[in-house]
């Protein structure tokens, strides 16, 4: 690969730590009964009309799939679209507008970090979007929204507490109808996801650990951007960026299911904890899918919570992509990582198809492999 790729990891610089969510809000499920009453199925994939914020104010989108422990250990089950801020100003604010006629189904607000919002909808009976990180409603959706009381317990990811709450609602909008802002006080970063019941199901080896369920479940994730008439879906495919520069190879929108049986690579549990906090991922760069990623969250203390990144190796043993990594008895170091990262090298082996050990090392190099040994530190996980 070269030395071409920036050693930069992140979106924007933003500090990632306000944009926490669970199942019930970034990852958003939905069953029948939330599917508002009258609407019809779905006629193809062109259903969306106008961009949700002007063109002119979007920076950059960030694909699908991206790697940011604690919050966002997995890969990231929605895009985000960040808007441009002016230099030695205050963030823009930006109107966001319906991207499409379509029925708002749910709004929920939430407080703790920064107070926001977050709105479900649906173009058509089989298709499920979401916008999250509204900092404001428009005063005619607050108006019949009315107030907003069933609240969920509080919880806790990314090292903020949240408490969310929601209220369903069947609100019919036009394409280009405004729905509120993002910017301001509020971060310039607004989460855009969606679930198409009408796709085959994405292979992820143990499904069951995936967020939602039933006919809008994470296993249904699509691209929001595919179902944009041409025009604007051209347009929205040339913002696809991040730090690691322009996303050029396909999908360019992304991909969230990165599991490869019988390998390392993939996703990796600890616990049954929902959040994504406690877990792992041994993955690839949602921007430049030829780095990998040991996304690594809260439970070894020996590798401090990071997406540790690097150039991945066909052979060898040393930063060994990880579909390369098999249950060979072997273990594997990886080293040299991208960024400012504590110096540290990690130790992985496959025990079995669906259990994986994994270690920090002080030390920036792997060394002699002779010497290459778990501690008690290590900590394993499955599938």
């Amino acid at each position: 690969m070269g030395q071409s790729i920036h050693h930069k990891i992140g979106i924007g610089g933003l500090a990632l730590s306000v944009l926490v969510c669970v199942a019930s809000a970034c990852s958003d499920s939905a069953g029948p009964s939330q599917i508002p009453k009258g609407l019809a199925n779905c006629q193809g994939m062109t259903q969306l009309t106008v961009p949700p914020v002007d063109m002119g104010a979007i920076r950059d989108l960030v694909p699908l799939g991206s790697l940011n422990p604690p919050a966002h250990t997995l890969p990231t089950d929605h895009l985000y679209l960040s808007a441009n801020i002016v230099a030695g100003a205050a963030t823009v604010v930006v109107a966001v507008v319906a991207p499409g006629d379509m029925v708002i189904s749910e709004v929920r607000s939430r407080s703790g970090g920064i107070p926001d919002y977050a709105m479900t909808f649906f173009p058509c009976a089989d298709l499920m979007m979401y916008f999250s990180h509204l900092g404001t409603l428009s005063a005619d959706l607050t108006a019949k929204i009315g107030p907003i009381t069933s609240c969920d317990p509080p919880y806790t990811t990314g090292g903020v507490t949240t408490v969310s709450c929601a209220k369903r609602v069947e609100i019919r909008v036009t394409a280009g109808t405004p729905l509120g802002t993002m910017g301001g006080d509020f971060g310039n970063i607004l989460d855009w996801g969606g679930n198409d019941r009408r796709v085959p199901p994405l292979a992820f080896i143990n499904s069951a650990r995936s967020y939602g369920s039933g006919d809008f479940g994470q296993q249904n994730a699509i691209c929001p951007v595919d179902y944009f008439v041409p025009s604007v879906a051209t347009a929205l495919r040339t913002r696809f960026s991040g730090l690691l520069g322009t996303r050029t190879i396909e999908p360019v929108c992304g991909t969230i299911m990165q599991d490869v049986p019988n390998t390392a690579q993939g996703r990796w549990y600890f616990n049954d904890i929902p959040q994504d906090d406690p877990h792992l991922a041994l993955a690839h760069d949602n921007v430049d899918p030829r780095v990998g990623t040991i996304s690594m969250g809260t439970s070894v203390p020996s590798l401090p919570t990071n997406p540790w990144s690097f150039t991945p190796a066909t052979s060898g043993r040393v930063n060994t992509d990880f579909p390369r990594v098999t249950a060979d008895g072997r273990i594997y170091c990886y080293q040299t990582f991208f960024g400012s990262r504590p110096p540290t090298h990690a130790l992985i082996q496959l025990i079995a198809p669906t259990r994986v050990r994994i270690e920090g090392v002080p030390g920036t190099i792997c060394g002699d492999p002779s010497g290459w040994a778990f501690s008690a530190a290590a900590r394993e996980f499955t599938r």
